[in-house]
């Protein structure tokens, strides 16, 4: 799959999401050139969301505020997807599911609420009270990363809770098979009343295999 294919399965994907009322906004990604390389994802903005820490409120707050994501779910959950490709090979991917880490007791109507919401629960949960809860929800991010491979960084990781905690991961995975994943699993009353979530075309792409095994006594995510 080229850089082109890829951007165009994501954009497919989100339009099928929000067709649906399961994605309440999108962005089309960027691609972006690097040497003989592209790099397709959500419109970066300097600094961004590393300004604070791993699954921080304010880091998904300035996520939600400077646009920097793939699609923001129904329910305010954040989703980014980036790809690298070379020629018509993906050599790597960062895959973000993050759900909402506050509970609003009513929708929010736009991006604003959300954030108006993350800044309430930032200063004060207890007086946040009234609008939306703190569930403190963590991130999880699936990297599919060739060129750090070892046995200590696994060529498809997840991490979760610490920015410095990889799990194995069994596969890589296209956008369209990523967010089936995410459906099938934390939506499953979604999943069974939305029967075309099943039906988004998937374009696997192919790469070698992992050159280590999972460390033992270690956590491991298999996907199905």
């Amino acid at each position: 799959m080229n850089a082109k294919q890829v951007a165009t399965q994501i954009v497919s994907t989100c339009e099928s999401l929000h067709a649906i009322k399961l994605a309440s906004y999108f962005n089309f990604p960027e691609t972006h050139k690097n040497g003989d390389s592209a790099r397709v994802s959500w419109r970066h903005v300097q600094g961004g969301g590393h300004l604070h820490p791993f699954g921080s409120l304010e880091q998904y707050r300035d996520w939600v505020k400077n646009g920097e994501f793939t699609c923001i779910l129904f329910d305010a959950s954040l989703v980014r997807a980036s790809y690298d490709c070379l020629g018509n090979s993906v050599i790597g991917h960062s895959l973000l599911y993050w759900p909402c880490p506050i509970l609003f007791h009513s929708a929010p109507e736009s991006l604003e609420d959300i954030c108006a919401g993350l800044d309430m629960c930032i200063d004060s949960p207890k007086q946040a009270k009234g609008v939306c809860d703190l569930t403190m929800k963590t991130p999880m991010r699936f990297d599919f990363d060739p060129d750090r491979e070892k046995e200590d960084h696994p060529l498809i990781h997840l991490h979760t809770q610490f920015e410095e905690a990889r799990l194995f991961v069994n596969e890589a995975m296209c956008f369209p098979a990523f967010i089936k994943k995410i459906f099938r699993t934390f939506y499953a009353d979604k999943w069974v009343a939305q029967p075309d979530l099943g039906t988004i075309h998937e374009q696997e792409f192919d790469y070698e295999d992992a050159k280590f095994d999972a460390l033992p006594h270690s956590l491991q995510v298999s996907w199905c």
